[in-house]
């Protein structure tokens, strides 16, 4: 499923330069980055037009998933 291979992309990337950015990610590939989510969602999808948009705030510290 595309939006399973998009968040792996999240959970296995390293976001360090977008810490406390808004980041989307279609296809297994960040697209874009910014620090407004719509702004960022809405560019994403001029970029990749009816796909599936992971859209996430990178934490500014960092977070521990259990």
């Amino acid at each position: 499923m595309e939006n399973d291979s998009n968040y792996e992309v999240f959970m296995k990337s390293n976001f360090d330069k977008y810490k406390g950015k808004w980041v989307a990610i279609c296809e297994s590939n960040i697209v874009c980055s910014g620090d407004n989510a719509k702004k960022t969602f809405e560019e994403a999808q001029k970029k990749c037009p009816n796909k599936k948009i992971l859209i996430v705030k990178v934490p500014e510290e960092q977070t521990m998933i259990y």
